[in-house]
């Protein structure tokens, strides 16, 4: 092969192609070290999103026991009132065979 002016040999085609290989490489491994350093960004965001859920999750636990128990005497009472009413209808319709 003889080398020309406007041809470049063999070998510096080769060189120029290591260059830009190498020149990639190094673009590359920049690219993955940011890749990482946002992977772990995420992954803080992501383990303090499901935290702050879990102690959501938490407070709603807690307020449906707070409901329950509001609830359960809430039913009390209403037994309570049904069975005031039953003793006033009772009465009252027990005045009213006594009047016929």
């Amino acid at each position: 092969m003889t080398d020309t002016p406007q041809q470049p040999s063999r070998l510096d085609r080769i060189e120029a192609l290591l260059l830009q290989t190498a020149v990639q490489q190094q673009a590359n491994t920049q690219a993955i070290s940011r890749l990482e350093t946002n992977q772990e960004a995420l992954q803080q965001q992501l383990e303090a999103s499901i935290s702050h859920l879990v102690g959501l999750i938490g407070d709603f636990v807690e307020e449906a026991q707070q409901d329950r128990a509001v609830i359960r005497e809430l039913q009390s009472e209403v037994r309570g009132i049904q069975t005031e009413n039953q003793r006033i209808l009772q009465y009252l319709f027990g005045q009213q065979d006594e009047n016929r």
